[in-house]
C-alpha cells in the first residue's frame, strides 16, 4: 500500500504529492469501507513514524500481503505480513533480532509490487543516495535489465565530471549481473578511458571479462 502526501503544512518531513510506502496503518471499517486514521510511513527523515491519515490521498491500494488485526469494536490494524509479530517496531528501534532483516524483506516486497518503472528511473536520477541504494540492491536481486541504458547513462556523467565514490560500485555491480553489448562496450570503454584508482570498481569490470 502506497499513500500521497497532500498537505504537508504541519509535517516538516512530508513533501506535498510525493509517494510514501505504508508499513502498517489503523483504520476503522463499517461494513466493506475502510477509513484509515494512521498511517506508519518512512518520512523525508527516514523516520518510520506514523502519521494522521488525513494528510494523505490513497495512491495504490494493494494490501495482499498485509494482515488485519482486530484493535477493537470497528477498529482493526493492517501491517506488512514480515513485520507483523508482537514487537517488531520495538526490536527495530534496537536493532534487535532479525527486525532489520524484515524490515527490508517488507518494503522490498512492497517495492516490487507497487513501484512503477518511472518512479524507480526517478530514484536512480536523484540525490537520496539511500533509496538509490536500495533500488540497486532490489534491481540486481530480482536481475531486472530494464535499466541498464540509464544506469551506464549515470556512470558516464560521473566518471566524466571525476565524481565516481567507492559508493557507486552498485551501479557497476548491476550492470555487472548482465550478459548484454551494452554493459561489455561500456565496460570495455571504462576499461580504455577511466580506468583510475578505484579499486573496487577496477575489480568489477575486470570481472566481468572472465
Amino acid at each position: 500500500m502506497r499513500v500521497k502526501c497532500i498537505d504537508n503544512s504541519k509535517n516538516l518531513y512530508l513533501t506535498e504529492d510525493k509517494i510514501y510506502t505504508v508499513y502498517e496503518g489503523e483504520f476503522k471499517q463499517a461494513n466493506e469501507e475502510k477509513e484509515f486514521t494512521l498511517l506508519k510511513i518512512e518520512d523525508d527523515y527516514g523516520s518510520i513514524i506514523p502519521y494522521e491519515a488525513q494528510f494523505f490521498d490513497v495512491f495504490s491500494n494493494n494490501i495482499e500481503n498485509y494482515a488485519i488485526s482486530k484493535i477493537e469494536e470497528e477498529k482493526y490494524k493492517l501491517t506488512h505480513k514480515y513485520i507483523s509479530y508482537k514487537g517488531f517496531w520495538s526490536m527495530l528501534y534496537e536493532e534487535a533480532g532479525t527486525s532489520l532483516d524484515d524490515f527490508w524483506a517488507a518494503k522490498k516486497d512492497i517495492y516490487k509490487q507497487e513501484m512503477s518503472k518511472e518512479e524507480m528511473k526517478e530514484i536512480l536520477e536523484g540525490i537520496n543516495e539511500n533509496e538509490k541504494d536500495f533500488i540497486l540492491e532490489l534491481l540486481i536481486e530480482i536481475k531486472d535489465d530494464k535499466f541498464i541504458d540509464q544506469v551506464i547513462g549515470i556512470c558516464r556523467k560521473k566518471l566524466n565530471k571525476h565524481a565516481i565514490l567507492g559508493s557507486d560500485d552498485l551501479l557497476f555491480k548491476y550492470l555487472h549481473e548482465f550478459q548484454d553489448d551494452r554493459v561489455n562496450d561500456f565496460f570495455i570503454e571504462y576499461l580504455t578511458e577511466y580506468y583510475d584508482g578505484n579499486e573496487e570498481i577496477n575489480k568489477i569490470v575486470s570481472s566481468y571479462f572472465n
